[in-house]
């Protein structure tokens, strides 16, 4: 009975670190996978908001091609400048620790930090707030963000949550993006590979440097 108490004090002394080593480490370079995206949804408020803006201390609207943006490159656009054909992959580089996780897109970074907890920062208008919370759970990271719809005192609320989560090789990473905004629920997924792009390898227009 002894023997049996002791494993099993041992056995719950050992769960947390089973639990954390079983959390998903989304840190890497994504390439996002245009073919198996969905065309991010029109919208029709302003941009000046805080978007996916980090928990930890991040401003203003993510950049295109950022998880949750709405100015992300849909399937088929024609690149930057004119011309026909498909945009160039947007790229985000990630970081990830126990304690936050850090996106970079197209050279604005994003901070997260993953406790759970509502974190205010503004929004790009500098008038008004957002609140993001963001934590893992289970197999996923979830985001969530709920600011004024166009960033302007006086606006309804937008909020908005993404669950990221991977495949189970570890090499394509999903964000499926939820959206309640006046009148109307969006939803739709971004889907991104893992590329050998390094984090200074970030154009402005979203593009993988050779290597």
């Amino acid at each position: 009975m002894k023997r049996q108490l002791l494993m099993l004090m041992v056995g719950i002394m050992f769960l947390p670190a089973l639990a954390m080593a079983a959390a998903p480490d989304f840190s890497g370079s994504w390439a996002r996978d245009n073919a198996n995206s969905d065309p991010a949804p029109s919208t029709r408020w302003l941009t000046m908001s805080a978007g996916t803006g980090g928990g930890g201390g991040g401003r203003g609207a993510a950049p295109a091609g950022a998880p949750g943006n709405a100015a992300a490159p849909a399937r088929g656009n024609a690149p930057a400048g004119g011309g026909r054909g498909f945009a160039p992959p947007a790229i985000l580089t990630v970081h990830q620790d126990a304690n936050k996780l850090q996106v970079v897109s197209q050279g604005v970074s994003h901070d997260y930090m993953l406790d759970g907890k509502p974190h205010t920062v503004p929004t790009d208008t500098g008038i008004e707030h957002a609140e993001i919370t963001a934590n893992v759970q289970g197999d996923m990271l979830v985001i969530e963000t709920t600011e004024p719809y166009g960033g302007m005192p006086g606006n309804a609320t937008l909020n908005v949550k993404e669950a990221w989560s991977l495949s189970p090789d570890g090499n394509t990473l999903t964000i499926t993006t939820t959206r309640d905004v006046p009148a109307e629920k969006q939803t739709f997924k971004q889907v991104y590979n893992k590329t050998q792009a390094q984090p200074d390898s970030i154009c402005s227009a979203g593009c993988i440097t050779p290597h």
